[in-house]
């Protein structure tokens, strides 16, 4: 009867003590970490200090967030003209002139939202930090793409590590 008691107890602690998958930590969604990176490593290439810092990211991410948007309003834009191809139906040339016209512009505000952002950062940042900053979006992207490259390489599941050698098997690889 003890030794019930005690496997229940046990059982239970060890059901409560797992995390709720359901409830995850708002940081846990990978665009919010792939963000956070970005922003750690802005603050570190640009050697931000804690009152620049303090003054640049209120910026930065608004301009984000506008460019999110008016990324919406494109996809939203294109899913239009999408749907009038898979639907099988003609789409006329004052159509498609409609539709780039309104790409183009919504193109030409994310270059100048860009342009403005950059512009009101003499004030803010040294020429050196403002350089730096200039190349940084590229480098991050690449940086991105790159690591998921090799990840892509990689051999992924148990016969990653189950490798025959010899003869003998070995988990990690490695020959004896």
């Amino acid at each position: 009867m003890r030794q019930a008691i005690f496997g229940l107890l046990c059982l239970s602690m060890t059901l409560t003590a797992q995390p709720d998958r359901k409830r995850r930590p708002p940081m846990d969604h990978p665009g919010q970490r792939l963000e956070m990176m970005k922003m750690w490593r802005l603050t570190e290439e640009l050697d931000l200090s804690e009152e620049q810092a303090g003054k640049f990211f209120p910026r930065y991410n608004a301009l984000e967030k506008e460019i999110v948007e008016m990324n919406k309003d494109q996809k939203e834009i294109l899913g239009s003209l999408r749907q009038k191809e898979n639907s099988g139906k003609e789409i006329s040339q004052k159509e498609l002139d409609e539709i780039t016209k309104k790409v183009s512009d919504i193109e030409q505000r994310k270059i100048q939202k860009k342009q403005q952002f950059f512009e009101d950062l003499d004030n803010l940042l040294s020429t050196d930090q403002r350089a730096r900053y200039l190349g940084f979006e590229l480098r991050f992207m690449e940086d991105l793409r790159k690591g998921m490259r090799d990840r892509m390489k990689r051999p992924s599941g148990k016969k990653r590590y189950m490798k025959k050698m010899n003869g003998k098997i070995r988990n990690d690889g490695w020959r004896y």
